[in-house]
């Protein structure tokens, strides 16, 4: 059985719609509705309605707020084997349950994720430029910081489907963000991911809910999410290292274009790489004692620095080409031109350092299963 859990907050106007749109769908399927409620107007009245007149509805009313909270109280009551969680909104439409669900009978994944980056997706129902631009910020922070994001291409989703088995671990736990699915790749039992694609569609009735203390609770969730595995700790470990070797690097940038090249033509093109080399060493004593301490060996120290070596420059090239391009573009600000183009190095040679320079001899890095069902 499918258990379809809704979180709801002050969303009366779409629960009917919503529900016959469910109804429909699932129609060949054995399933129940739980509306976890946190509403302090009509809505939970309009649920409790449609609960009298539909033994599978079910309305879990609460006098707490907070979308993970409320999932995983859902996640609690359900009664299925299967759990599925959708917004109320009418922007995840209900229509491809059924595909979701053959999805994870035929491939037999522990988590199905409709995803608006795949072939055949959409993001289109994210209303302005102002909140695609967190969305797409937000989903490459997470996968930049977290490794088992990377299992599927929309792991800012709030529209998934998984296993029971899955979703154990995370009962009873108080997530510091909004981003459940986050919280079920890091923190559940999850092995198989598997993609289906959809489009998100507009918001037909109320506003969003996305504010600044919404995105503010996302980075703490990234933050508490990373330090889960030894793996997403190393990247925090090695932007910490990195922000003491930008020091240096900016440090040393600024004494040579005010004092030790002033004068020279193009002295900030020159200085670019003599104070990113600078910097090479600082990270790469700190990165071989700290981050990647467990992979390092005595007798692989010259390969390691060679290896880093070659790294290093590769952001270092980049850094500079970067620079090239905002001076070519009229950006002429010194520093600031220099800091951004340290920012793209730095995504580069974090990826290049854990998958070559500290990978020890004879291993490769696993990725988490990503697979993608496209009908």
């Amino acid at each position: 059985m499918l258990s379809l859990i809704i979180p709801t907050f002050n969303e009366r106007d779409n629960i009917h719609p919503l529900y016959e749109r469910v109804s429909r769908a699932l129609s060949a399927e054995e399933y129940e509705i739980i509306f976890v409620d946190d509403s302090v107007d009509e809505t939970t009245r309009e649920i409790a309605r449609i609960a009298a007149e539909d033994p599978r509805v079910r309305l879990l009313h609460r006098r707490e707020r907070g979308l993970s909270t409320a999932v995983i109280a859902g996640f609690g009551a359900a009664q299925g084997d299967l759990v599925a969680v959708m917004d109320a909104d009418l922007q995840h439409p209900p229509e491809i349950l059924p595909q979701m669900l053959q999805a994870q009978r035929q491939r037999r994944a522990d988590v199905v994720v409709p995803s608006r980056y795949i072939a055949g997706g959409s993001p289109g129902g994210l209303d302005g430029p102002i909140r695609r631009s967190l969305s797409l910020g937000g989903r490459a922070l997470a996968h930049l910081m977290l490794r088992e994001s990377r299992a599927t291409s929309d792991p800012m989703s709030g529209y998934f489907l998984a296993t029971r088995e899955a979703v154990l671990p995370l009962l009873g736990s108080k997530p510091k963000g909004f981003k459940i699915l986050l919280e079920l790749l890091v923190r559940g039992r999850v092995q198989r991911t598997v993609e289906v694609p959809y489009s998100f569609a507009e918001r037909s009735a109320n506003q969003s809910k996305l504010g600044w203390k919404t995105q503010v609770d996302y980075l703490r969730q990234l933050l508490d999410l990373i330090t889960v595995h030894p793996e997403n700790t190393r990247f925090f470990l090695f932007a910490l290292v990195g922000g003491t070797g930008v020091a240096v690097n900016a440090a040393l940038f600024a004494l040579l274009t005010s004092d030790l090249l002033q004068g020279v033509q193009h002295a900030a093109l020159l200085a670019s790489p003599i104070a990113s080399n600078a910097a090479i060493a600082w990270n790469f004593l700190w990165n071989t004692t700290i981050t990647w301490r467990d992979r390092y060996r005595s007798a692989n120290l010259w390969r390691h620095a060679l290896r880093y070596l070659l790294v290093s420059e590769t952001g270092t090239l980049i850094t500079w080409l970067v620079l090239l391009v905002l001076r070519a573009m009229g950006l002429q600000f010194d520093l600031l031109d220099q800091l951004v183009g340290i920012a793209v190095a730095v995504l580069a040679t974090y990826r290049l350092n854990d998958r070559w320079t500290y990978l020890p001899v004879g291993e490769t890095v696993l990725e988490p299963e990503r697979s993608a069902s496209r009908r």
